[in-house]
């Protein structure tokens, strides 16, 4: 057995990692992975900036050869100002034979503060933080609505005079969309830092749809100004399923300018009445367990927690 670790991994060791995750999914009903580790995955070596702290952690059973199987794999990642966090997936066939501490071990010699995901808190993953002496420091909720013909009936969408509704529209609102998403998320340790290759990445995406990137504008200004926006996402169901995937209220931000207009409610539930014309039977959101005023606002409109991803850290005497 042997670590490779890469800022960048090769075609076939990429596929090799996701299948590792497709089948840890599978086992565990959660997914190891979030989006932007899997963004990360597919990038190609030439697309991997000279300066990333960026690294992929892979276990391999034959290294150096050429049909060398992936047994479990992390992803380290740098945050301007944060301590690094990771994620760790160990192949369902091959746990409980080391791989995972070694690939802790290994990302604490990198990060010595590191923090660690744990998406969906499984018991696997309670007991590996309670051996290592893991201490939760922050929890995501995932929250879920029904959006079906049985569900509670969304309220209308009301804007204040002289703001509009339209459509995210690809080579004219990137740069404005960058310059509100960094304002409203400005102290968040992940959507505060989307670049414009972040968004570009995620307009490449099969699921984009620029009708289900709804702005909100301000037209009471020499020029409109983008004041709110929606973003939902819809991806393809998992084969050989006979129902449609969820949507995902995928991010919903307003300019700290244009905070205490209703705005955050009015993006929402434009994006809620999206979903529900699309026919899909609920919505999901990721938001922090301690954003008080967001969950208050998201169970106000119907949501409900259906999930929990945790961090984990160092205790404080590590």
């Amino acid at each position: 057995m042997e670590i490779l670790t890469e800022s960048a991994l090769e075609p076939k060791v990429g596929a090799d990692v996701l299948s590792v995750a497709v089948r840890a999914t599978t086992f565990d009903g959660v997914k190891p992975l979030s989006e932007q580790t899997v963004l990360d995955i597919g990038r190609m070596p030439a697309e991997v900036a000279s300066d990333s702290q960026n690294r992929h952690l892979v276990v391999v059973d034959q290294p150096g050869e050429i049909n060398a199987s992936v047994l479990a794999y992390a992803h380290l990642e740098h945050g301007d100002g944060e301590a690094a966090s990771a994620e760790i997936v160990v192949h369902p066939d091959h746990r409980r034979q080391g791989h995972g501490t070694a690939l802790l071990n290994a990302l604490r010699e990198l990060s010595p503060q590191v923090r660690v995901w744990s998406h969906g808190q499984t018991d696997a993953a309670k007991a590996f933080a309670e051996r290592f002496d893991l201490q939760v420091v922050r929890e995501l909720f995932q929250m879920s609505r029904p959006l079906g013909p049985d569900a509670p009936p969304l309220a209308e969408v009301s804007l204040p005079e002289g703001f509009s509704l339209r459509s995210f529209e690809v080579g004219r609102d990137e740069q404005h969309w960058l310059a509100v998403n960094a304002a409203a998320f400005v102290d968040h340790p992940e959507q505060g830092r989307v670049t414009l290759s972040d968004l570009k990445d995620r307009i490449s995406e099969p699921w984009f749809d620029p009708h289900g990137f709804l702005l909100i504008e301000d037209a009471n200004q020499s020029a409109a100004r983008l004041a709110a926006f929606h973003w939902t996402k819809v991806e393809a169901a998992e084969p050989g399923s006979s129902q449609p995937a969820d949507g995902e209220v995928y991010v919903v931000g307003v300019d700290p300018d244009y905070q205490g207009l209703g705005l955050g409610k009015a993006a929402t539930l434009a994006g809620l009445h999206h979903l529900q014309a699309c026919r899909l039977p609920a919505a999901t959101l990721y938001v922090d367990g301690d954003n008080g005023a967001a969950v208050a606002t998201y169970t106000k409109l119907g949501f409900e927690r259906s999930a929990l991803d945790v961090m984990y850290a160092p205790s404080a005497g590590q």
